[in-house]
């Protein structure tokens, strides 16, 4: 780890998410089927895993503003 190269990430560090943010989405599925491209991405995109793990974590009750 001593000569690991930084790298910056995809995701704002000032944004908050919360469960109940905005209105419920119309369609659940369309959300996780875009989570699970966005996991098929992390093969070769492993710079945006921070903000699909912090997206992943509202599958199950997704709004318009996740």
């Amino acid at each position: 780890m001593h000569e690991a190269k930084s790298s910056s990430t995809s995701l704002a560090s000032t944004t908050r998410l919360l469960l109940r943010d905005g209105s419920v989405a119309a369609d659940g599925t369309l959300y996780r089927q875009a989570i699970g491209v966005l996991q098929y991405l992390l093969t070769t995109r492993p710079d945006v895993a921070s903000a699909v793990n912090k997206m992943s974590q509202y599958m199950h009750a997704p709004t318009s503003l996740h």
